[in-house]
């Protein structure tokens, strides 16, 4: 009898709990109804290829002779929310997580670069020979996209994104060539055989980008999605004050993948 008597009390008071708790919370989407319906749930994955590039091939850069986009993978959660019960037009913001990265092996003349000297030491100057690069970054990226339902099946989205950088690597070196060090007739630092002059440029990477991104998604069914969408860097890979590459470089990838939406 005393059980049943603490379960009873137990239950009344934890009715009288529950009770306010979910007025309460219906008042709260009362007063955010706007933002509180016509909102669509997404999470994502993605393979990316691309890499840091600059916008038209410079003189220097006389051949590409290996290209290697490497796996780069990314994670999103977002939501869209609809201006109307039609779901014509909306906005999506956005989390994701993901990897920027590539591996090249160029051709060049009279490139302006740096090269570890050790204990400490640089040289800079001009190479001409060959040229090996490995980048390999993580972002925590956050999109801000209009989006607009072109029909049944197809929505269209656009506007920009903004990255941290959380994980850094942009390495590399030349090989098989020379060396003027301070201006193209300077003194000759001659690289061949298994001679290499190897270089870190890794702490001068921008903390933070920003860019546009564009893409579609198709419906497969109620839940399932694909998708395909291309990211452009608006600022350069590199700070303000970097000049161990006498160019800008910018992020440039194109994403496919798949969503789930709830």
């Amino acid at each position: 009898m005393r059980n049943k008597l603490k379960y009873s009390l137990l239950l009344v008071l934890l009715c009288g709990w529950i009770t306010p708790m979910m007025a309460q919370e219906r008042g709260i989407k009362d007063s955010l109804g706007f933002f509180a319906k016509d909102i669509d749930y997404q999470v994502r994955a993605q393979f990316s290829i691309g890499g840091s590039s600059p916008l038209g091939m410079p003189a220097q850069i006389r051949e590409i002779n290996n290209y290697n986009p490497t796996l780069q993978l990314g994670l999103e959660a977002n939501a869209t929310k609809w201006f109307s019960d039609a779901k014509d037009w909306g906005v999506r913001i956005g989390l994701r997580f993901e990897g920027r990265g590539m591996k090249t092996d160029a051709r060049v003349k009279n490139y302006y670069t740096q090269i570890d000297g050790g204990e400490g030491k640089y040289t800079k100057g001009y190479f001409t020979g060959n040229v090996k690069t490995t980048m390999k970054s993580s972002y925590i990226t956050f999109p801000i996209l209009a989006t607009y339902k072109a029909s049944s099946r197809w929505n269209l989205y656009g506007g920009f994104y903004v990255s941290g950088l959380i994980d850094k690597d942009f390495n590399g070196y030349v090989y098989d060539g020379v060396l003027r060090e301070g201006n193209p007739i300077g003194s000759p630092v001659v690289f061949e055989g298994d001679g290499r002059g190897e270089y870190d440029f890794s702490e001068d990477m921008n903390r933070f980008q920003w860019g546009t991104q564009w893409g579609a998604e198709y419906k497969m069914n109620q839940n399932f999605r694909l998708f395909a969408d291309l990211n452009w860097g608006l600022n350069s890979l590199f700070k303000k004050d970097f000049d161990a590459i006498s160019f800008k470089m910018y992020s440039i990838y194109a994403n496919i993948g798949f969503g789930y939406q709830f």
